[in-house]
């Protein structure tokens, strides 16, 4: 059975306008053209559509059953049109882009969430890894945008521009110290064994080399667990840190050798060298440089 959607849609148009010439001035079709296309669809199916012993046609109880699913198909079926052409003006269908969690603060994830409502129809592919992964898979192509902890140098390499501030914390647990002061001297900060995200080797102290031990762990939770249990201390971002501090599992630390308030990290876009941003991955990169301080 192969039926026509153009029979369908006068079988429709008939039903709802009440006859057969009314549907063909709805349809800029003639009378006998939609009587032939109605015709051509009882056929197919194998049952008649509408009694037509009086004046008017009038739909058969198979007709009216049929009517619904009709209108139905045809309402899909107009969806999928409309769906298709918007397909076809996108510029974008699928981009793949990268986070590195150290920067993945709640403003960056209300971003993704606006991406769906203005992108739809875009498909979206989200990588989590430590920055110099994110890096390694720009530098290969695999991603077109990545948001992380770049190195400045990175500019020869890729397509760069600065994002945000973040605001960081140097924490450790309670009982780690001891009876030492929140404020740690140089000569106490350098027994302490250091908790430092794997990527970041200068968190904006040059004596952070000096420290007795000095461990790199990529995933931060790993990181906030070991720092719980008074492995070391460490320095990862304010929003990272907020639940903990306020359980008072952490509290923050600072140094007398180190005369700053807070410390600053920087969050950089990067792309694939010489590519041009497609609309879905300038609206990404319009939005997370908008953001000031995480």
């Amino acid at each position: 059975m192969k039926i026509q959607l153009e029979n369908i849609n006068s079988f429709i148009t008939a039903a709802e306008q009440g006859s057969f010439s009314a549907a063909g001035r709805e349809l800029k079709k003639t009378q006998a053209a939609v009587s032939l296309a109605i015709q051509n669809l009882e056929i197919d199916l194998g049952f008649q559509l509408f009694d037509r012993t009086n004046q008017y046609p009038r739909l058969t109880q198979k007709g009216e059953q049929l009517l619904r699913n009709a209108k139905l198909m045809m309402s899909h079926y107009n969806s999928f049109i409309e769906s298709s052409k918007t397909i076809y003006t996108m510029n974008d269908v699928k981009i793949q882009i990268g986070v590195d969690p150290l920067v993945c603060g709640p403003d960056v994830i209300q971003i993704i969430r606006d991406f769906s409502e203005a992108f739809p129809n875009v498909e979206l592919f989200l990588m989590q890894q430590s920055s110099a992964l994110l890096a390694k898979e720009v530098h290969a192509k695999h991603l077109d945008l990545a948001l992380g902890i770049f190195p400045f140098e990175n500019k020869l390499n890729f397509e760069f521009t600065t994002a945000f501030h973040m605001n960081s914390s140097w924490v450790a647990s309670p009982t780690y110290l001891n009876t030492k002061s929140d404020v740690i001297s140089y000569h106490d900060f350098c027994q302490l064994r250091l908790l430092v995200p794997g990527n970041i080797d200068d968190l904006g102290l040059s004596e952070i080399k000096s420290a007795s031990q000095l461990w790199h762990v990529e995933d931060i939770h790993t990181i906030l667990s070991l720092c719980r249990t008074g492995m070391g201390i460490s320095c990862l971002p304010d929003f990272v840190l907020k639940q903990d501090l306020e359980l008072q599992r952490l509290r923050k630390i600072s140094f007398s050798f180190n005369k700053l308030k807070n410390n600053y990290w920087k969050a950089s876009l990067i792309w694939p060298k010489s590519t041009l941003l497609t609309p879905a991955l300038m609206w990404l990169q319009k939005r997370l440089t908008d953001i000031d301080i995480l």
